[in-house]
């Protein structure tokens, strides 16, 4: 396909995005209605944007434009912007987004990976979806509660915490990190980790698809936090299911990025 005849929506609402709706201009690509449309600010209408579109790039730029990508699961190749070791600064896009226009295929500095969406079931009428973490904290800081992490495999761990998150290979480097959980690639599994630990020697764990998270202990209040927002509260015993079930198509790039401390997913 010549680049001209391929459709680009860039979502987001900051600076970084319209350099960006020029690179793809300069570079020959069309860019999509959605582009328009969409900003960090309009969450929900921006992932039904995006789920509707025929973009076979989209340029997400920030967290929030990132989530509503993963989150509506588009058909096209997400090329993500943001402070995140999986994602690109706004040279680097700019540069991935001219080599894929091109179609390049020797010397770039782009590999094409996929990204889990998690829904997260919590035994309601409706699930969410996740793309970055979810966890499972006290309202109040420093207030220990027990928690179960069940695994696949029919196996069972507690835990004496302020909280347990689980996250995806996208958001290993946010919340799920700063909790002692470690960094994963693309196709490598889904963190766990103890959020303040009451004990002093804990493990983290990496499952394949699916977790299920339990407060096993009454008494402190439980909230149940998404991709940085808070979605209420845990009943006790209640668990809260989160399994992977779709995956989106992402560009990466190539190398290692710095990247800024993150104490948890917040807006880029």
């Amino acid at each position: 396909m010549e680049a001209s005849e391929r459709r680009v929506a860039v979502v987001g609402g900051s600076e970084r995005a319209s350099d960006l709706r020029d690179a793809v201009r300069d570079a020959g690509g069309r860019l999509a209605d959605l582009a328009r449309a969409s900003t960090e600010t309009e969450a929900t209408t921006g992932a039904e944007a995006i789920g509707d579109g025929d973009a076979a790039l989209l340029v997400a730029v920030g967290d929030e434009a990132i989530r509503n990508a993963v989150v509506a699961a588009p058909d096209g190749t997400v090329i993500p912007v943001a402070d995140r070791r999986l994602a690109f600064d706004r040279d680097g896009a700019v540069d991935a987004l001219r080599r894929l226009l091109d179609g390049e295929e020797t010397g770039e500095p782009v590999r094409h990976v996929t990204h889990p969406v998690l829904a997260v079931d919590d035994g309601g009428v409706t699930s969410t979806r996740a793309a970055f973490d979810v966890a499972l904290v006290t309202d109040e800081p420093a207030r220990i509660s027990e928690f179960a992490v069940g695994f696949p495999r029919g196996r069972d761990e507690s835990v004496r915490a302020d909280g347990v998150v689980a996250a995806t290979p996208l958001g290993s480097d946010g919340y799920a990190n700063a909790a002692g959980g470690p960094l994963v690639e693309p196709g490598g599994g889904l963190p766990v980790a103890p959020i303040a630990p009451f004990s002093t020697r804990t493990d983290a764990w990496v499952t394949a698809d699916r977790v299920r998270l339990t407060v096993e202990r009454e008494g402190e209040p439980i909230a149940l936090v998404v991709d940085g927002e808070r979605r209420g509260a845990v009943e006790p015993h209640r668990p809260i299911e989160i399994e992977a079930v779709d995956r989106v198509a992402f560009a990466a790039p190539r190398g290692r990025r710095e990247r800024a401390d993150r104490k948890h997913s917040n807006n880029s």
